[in-house]
């Protein structure tokens, strides 16, 4: 006699194991899975069936590469950009201006920044290019670092 119940396929199967390493959304998943090999069909099947049993949830995937990104010290257009790669709503799941202020003081701490190195022009602008590379809004880093000069 049988298992009980239809195999899955080789499609469900790898990506169990993709989301077993991490989230993944479901265009980042149906990206991996085309790239093996698999079948537009078998990877649509295999994805409906996951999300079906709530194994494969975009929102919940964002709102996880969020808060990993947060914690990483990246701001929001950098978590924006994340999730647009990973196939995902650029708005889905993500944090408010609040969080993104947290995680701001966070690296400024981590990285040593005191208000001292923020009074000299030249290492204000170097520091703050810094933190706008990692995302961070202006209203972020105003709200950490005071109120920005206007050519900044």
């Amino acid at each position: 006699m049988g298992t009980g119940g239809p195999q899955p396929s080789a499609a469900r199967r790898a990506a169990e194991r993709l989301l077993g390493r991490r989230e993944h959304g479901r265009e980042e998943l149906k990206r991996k899975l085309l790239r093996r090999g698999f079948s537009h069909e078998e990877v649509r099947l295999a994805l409906d069936e996951l999300q079906a049993r709530g194994l494969l949830d975009d929102p919940r995937c964002a709102e996880a590469l969020a808060r990993f990104e947060l914690e990483r010290g990246h701001g929001l257009a950098y978590i924006r950009a994340k999730l647009r790669q990973r196939g995902l709503s650029g708005e889905e799941g993500l944090p408010g201006p609040e969080a993104e202020a947290a995680s701001l003081s966070a690296l400024v701490r981590r990285r040593g920044i005191d208000r001292k190195s923020l009074t000299e022009p030249k290492e204000r602008a170097k520091i703050i290019r810094f933190l706008r590379g990692r995302g961070y809004s202006g209203a972020a880093l105003a709200a950490v670092l005071g109120s920005l000069p206007e050519e900044e």
